[in-house]
């Protein structure tokens, strides 16, 4: 039970990091334009390194990935990577209803057929 607890964490950290890094590079959008020189793209990358939002989606990000590696030790990859899938409509789920965004018909149906191909494959 505590492996699977394990990748509930991997999966909350990666979902949670996409969704705050969305909301943040929204913000973030306008100095991109100003990038027109080295000392000035370093500027934007130190300002970045001290946005509160930014840090906690590479902190979400270091842990998801160190608990990744702690559950590579405990399970096969060829079994616990495709569980991994679910990423992919619980994003778009979360998308849907904090940033706003438009899920077409198409949008949910081709991420059904990734989600049926990667069970599958992980059956096989």
């Amino acid at each position: 039970m505590e492996k699977y607890l394990l990748l509930l964490i991997v999966l909350f950290t990666g979902i949670l990091g996409q969704i705050l890094l969305k909301i943040e590079a929204n913000q973030l959008v306008p100095l991109l334009p100003e990038i027109d020189s080295l000392g000035k793209f370093l500027l934007v990358v130190f300002s970045f390194l001290k946005n509160f939002k930014i840090l906690l989606v590479l902190f979400l990000y270091g842990l998801g990935f160190l608990t990744w590696i702690f559950i590579l030790t405990k399970f096969e990859l060829s079994y616990v990577f495709p569980m991994l899938v679910i990423i992919y409509p619980l994003v778009m789920f979360f998308s849907w209803i904090f940033l706003k965004e438009d899920i077409t018909t198409l949008r949910v149906l081709g991420t059904l057929i990734i989600v049926i191909g990667i069970i599958l494959v992980a059956k096989s």
